[in-house]
């Protein structure tokens, strides 16, 4: 509880960022998060009453659009299939700046998934092939384009560098792919994207 607070008093002092609430435990979270209905919950890995992971789950699977982020001491391969699994939006490390943690957050805000290229590529390898659903038919040739390189764990302007195009375009590529494949961040995307075989891993 004392980090949780250390956060709060820290990002409490940031413009365009408001803490909604603190919470203890999962069962508070829970309630305090269906209270205030914030856009970005960060939520400890190590809850006393369960796992954040577990929490993550059930609160996406009750409101999808909320950006859910993990606050752990180690990140690895393991513990990053789990959170894609339950929809987080990604990781932070409880050894971050202030200033890494409030662009973190901004980043969640926009959909951005918070990992790095290395471990997303590792990550999406696991769950290749893992569903038969038919989303992702109906995208453009562009949007797949878009979509093989948020699977690289690209953010949406090194997209627009890589393509020469505007952000707006790539962040309009993007909502158009969400809205498709019926998901809410860009990890959610390429989780989607790998299991259906959308795009191809090299």
């Amino acid at each position: 509880m004392l980090f949780a607070e250390g956060v709060a008093a820290s990002l409490g002092a940031v413009d365009g960022i408001v803490v909604d609430a603190i919470a203890a435990t999962a069962a508070d979270g829970e309630r305090v998060i269906a209270s205030h209905q914030p856009d970005v919950a960060l939520i400890d890995y190590g809850l006393p009453d369960c796992n954040g992971i577990e929490l993550a789950a059930r609160l996406h699977a009750r409101r999808p659009e909320l950006r859910i982020v993990i606050v752990t001491s180690l990140v690895d391969e393991r513990l990053v299939v789990r959170a894609v699994e339950a929809g987080c939006s990604g990781f932070i490390t409880k050894d971050q700046s202030v200033d890494e943690l409030v662009a973190a957050i901004r980043a969640a805000a926009e959909g951005e998934a918070l990992i790095s290229p290395t471990l997303l590529s590792g990550v999406l390898r696991q769950i290749r092939g893992r569903s038969g659903d038919r989303r992702g038919d109906d995208l453009s040739t562009r949007e797949r384009e878009v979509l093989t390189l948020v699977c690289e764990g690209l953010s949406n302007p090194a997209i627009a560098a890589r393509l020469h195009v505007s952000h707006n375009t790539v962040r309009s590529h993007v909502q158009s792919i969400l809205s498709k494949l019926h998901v809410h961040s860009k990890l959610e995307a390429a989780a989607v994207a790998t299991r259906n075989g959308i795009v191809e891993l090299t």
